[in-house]
């Protein structure tokens, strides 16, 4: 009996259903955005990880490391190639 309108037609309900759209836009958003920072995270792991290997890899690093133990085994094998190959004169047989 009451034909007065009170704005409830078809047009406000379909209103709720534009909403899941711009729920589904923040998502894919949020997932972007999640995606990037993941992707920068990964980026900066493996520059770290590059760097680590060819710090690790050079011989420099080794010798840093351990001075003592290569000036020692320089040493020993100076010792070991004059021993097996001692210096003989330039004018004798």
């Amino acid at each position: 009996m009451n034909d007065v309108h009170t704005g409830d037609t078809r047009e406000s309900q379909d209103e709720p259903g534009l909403e899941p759209l711009v729920g589904e836009i923040d998502e894919k958003e949020a997932l972007r955005q999640s995606i990037e920072h993941h992707e920068a995270e990964l980026r900066d792991a493996v520059e770290e990880l590059t760097a680590v290997v060819k710090s690790e890899v050079t011989l420099g690093a080794y010798i840093t490391e351990r001075p003592w133990t290569w000036l020692l085994g320089g040493f020993a094998v100076g010792l070991l190639l004059g021993w097996r190959h001692p210096h003989t004169p330039q004018g004798g047989r």
